[in-house]
């Protein structure tokens, strides 16, 4: 089954909770059920980001 645009996750970066996308609905009109932030899709270039930016801080952390 070839990759479809609809199919993955919504994520809070904060909890890790995950929800399934849903069709036509982008994850960033939906909000976490425990901390009430935004979602981000799984995988996207914003999430990307956030893990670079994560992995930054704990190379940063670890080097001191």
């Amino acid at each position: 089954m070839p990759y479809n645009e609809c199919d993955g996750n919504c994520i809070c970066v904060y909890c890790q909770i995950r929800v399934i996308h849903e069709q036509k609905t982008p994850c960033r009109e939906h909000n976490c059920r425990q901390c009430g932030r935004p979602l981000i899709r799984e995988g996207s270039y914003h999430h990307q980001l956030y893990l670079e930016k994560l992995k930054a801080a704990d190379n940063a952390r670890n080097s001191k």
